[in-house]
């Protein structure tokens, strides 16, 4: 008994402040783990709170607890935007492989699936993340073009006075619109290579640069550069060998006073770098012009001259998925289109 009466009961007010706090919250607004420790503390602090002769010790101690739990509390994170961007992204899933190009669906995929993995206990940090990555791959998305796009695009760039533009990037685009005009007179012609020939028209159209001095009477036939694959594109489907659409611009006649040792499309690693061998037919001694139709894919350099041979040199410096085309042009000549290059 003498033992017993050297202890009091403790004091209960910070205690019973601290489960009224307690009490008042919603499991809803904090992660589940967080929550779950906040509910161990609170019901121990409970018991303590409920007993009668509950000890000093025994009170600070419930107190310190439940006081830690609830400074440890973790508000989950406002997933409604994530929601809403999740459910977008699960009506175009079934639609991706028909109605969009390949390009981007990866992405897409991956950041569905990341934003869909993602667990109650993720930061409001994690959730923003996951949910601006899910929405610029939704953005990214572009639809495959049809045939009556591809027509409005051609009647678009027919009404373009080509005299405006460098020889080069106007033969480049009047080689790309014979592409598109065969495509879309093909009633056969493949969705695929109506997207083709989409691309490379709407690639060379943006790459059309105004000709300053305008003097120039190149690039105003429709028989200009022979323009097979090539284009600035700035991530446009390659075109492989045996395409109709490669087949269509070999269709296109130049004057052919440049042969390239290469002819054929094909994919350069980016960073790796190829050389190409002009050899000029026409007797002249002067040095071809070498360029390509977007100099952001493809660096050139002139490496060496021998006898009627010129040696050249591209980088590829653009990203992969990119394609342009490589020419050449002798003086008073329009612009001759050798082959496509894509950056692998």
């Amino acid at each position: 008994m003498i033992h017993y009466l050297e202890f009091t009961p403790g004091d209960k007010a910070d205690l019973l402040e601290l489960l009224k706090i307690a009490n008042s919250l919603n499991s809803e607004d904090y992660t589940a783990s967080s929550w779950d420790a906040l509910v161990k503390m609170r019901t121990a602090a409970q018991s303590v709170a409920d007993d009668a002769e509950a000890l000093e010790n025994d009170i600070q101690k419930a107190r310190d607890n439940l006081y830690n739990a609830l400074m440890a509390l973790v508000y989950a994170a406002n997933r409604s935007q994530l929601d809403l961007l999740i459910a977008e992204a699960e009506e175009i899933l079934p639609q991706l492989e028909s109605k969009y190009r390949p390009d981007g669906q990866e992405e897409f995929k991956a950041a569905l699936q990341a934003a869909k993995d993602l667990t109650d206990e993720a930061t409001q940090s994690e959730v923003d993340q996951a949910a601006l990555r899910l929405s610029n791959a939704i953005a990214a998305l572009r639809l495959i073009p049809n045939r009556d796009e591809l027509k409005a695009l051609i009647d678009e760039v027919k009404r373009l006075d080509m005299s405006d533009y460098t020889a080069t990037s106007a033969s480049a685009c009047l080689a790309a619109l014979h592409i598109a005009e065969n495509a879309y007179n093909n009633a056969q012609a493949t969705p695929k290579e109506i997207m083709e020939a989409f691309d490379l028209l709407e690639d060379t159209k943006a790459n059309l640069k105004i000709n300053n001095n305008h003097n120039s009477s190149s690039g105003s036939s429709s028989s200009g550069g022979k323009g097979g694959s090539s284009s600035g594109s700035t991530g446009g489907t390659a075109i492989a060998a045996t395409s109709p659409v490669v087949n269509a611009a070999q269709n296109v006649t130049v004057q052919a006073s440049v042969r390239s040792d290469t002819t054929l499309p094909f994919t350069l690693k980016r960073g790796s770098a190829y050389c190409f061998k002009m050899t000029v037919t026409n007797g002249s001694t002067a040095m071809p012009s070498f360029t390509v139709g977007n100099g952001s894919v493809l660096k050139t350099q002139f490496v060496a001259k021998s006898g009627n041979d010129y040696y050249f040199r591209v980088w590829a410096i653009g990203t992969p998925g990119q394609q342009t085309g490589v020419y050449t042009q002798m003086p008073g000549e329009n612009p001759q289109f050798h082959c496509a290059v894509t950056i692998g």
